[in-house]
């Protein structure tokens, strides 16, 4: 069972960031000739294995591909085996209104922030309808402005699908966040311990800006080439997930596994 998360005396954090499952409706579907289902089903295996002892699993968008209800239903009957918190954020090609019926703690045209003891965990939606860019509205933003002015003490843990930075791969660049220069100014306003985790880019990606350390994490079906001017995958498609250690003192201990 995970530790009290709301005792303030907290001072690690231990959970898992996976992203995009881009999950269908049928369980025998196959995405590019995977079964994205049990691509997942693996990754979740192995962490349950090796991870018993995590606080929460956090996924960053795209949980289904065709955004219908019976993806959804689908992602339920695969995380309800677990006894683990779930987060999320959407994807552009998640329905916000159906993926919170499975994860209540979605986050839709406000900001969600759950607060751990001395950790702030921060839910953004940056999905736009019909696009596959993202986009923060200002309502979100100032929301965000505001808890950062009265947690600098908190360790905020920003929680997002699209790429706030650039990644050096042009057709992922221009569907990235529009707005990405003003929310970094919003963070960059107020010091204090922060880890941004984005998904999006199918493929492993570290930076860090000032005192912001941004993380990206593959994918648990397909993963694109890095630095590429338009959509390859790579050559194997092996599910990945990160695991992720935190400390109050800006400790981040981080690693990638690849699903065989």
């Amino acid at each position: 069972m995970p530790k009290n998360l709301h005792d303030n005396h907290t001072d690690t954090l231990k959970f898992v960031h996976i992203t995009d499952t881009h999950l269908l409706d049928h369980a025998e579907e196959t995405f590019r000739s995977l079964n994205t289902k049990e691509s997942l089903e693996a990754v979740l295996s192995h962490i349950d294995r090796r991870y018993p002892d995590i606080d929460f699993l956090l996924f960053t968008g795209d949980i289904s591909q065709t955004g219908n209800e019976e993806s959804y239903a689908l992602f339920n009957s695969v995380i309800q085996q677990y006894d683990l918190p779930i987060y999320c954020v959407p994807g552009n090609h998640d329905t916000p209104a159906l993926l919170q019926q499975t994860v209540p703690n979605c986050p839709g045209e406000s900001i969600n922030i759950v607060e751990l003891g001395q950790f702030s965990l921060v839910l953004l939606n940056s999905w736009v309808e019909g696009e596959h860019h993202g986009m923060l509205s200002h309502r979100c933003l100032q929301q965000l402005d505001d808890h950062l002015k009265y947690s600098e003490k908190q360790f905020n843990i920003i929680a997002i699908h699209h790429p706030p930075v650039p990644i050096n791969s042009s057709w992922l660049d221009e569907i990235a966040l529009l707005n990405r220069t003003e929310f970094l100014q919003v963070i960059n306003k107020h010091p204090g311990n922060a880890l941004l985790l984005f998904g999006h880019i199918h493929q492993e990606f570290d930076h860090q800006i000032d005192s912001l350390r941004l993380l990206a994490t593959p994918s648990t079906c397909h993963q694109f080439n890095a630095s590429s001017s338009s959509t390859h995958h790579t050559e194997t498609s092996q599910p990945a997930y990160r695991y992720i250690k935190l400390c109050k003192s800006n400790n981040i201990n981080t690693k990638v596994h690849y699903i065989e």
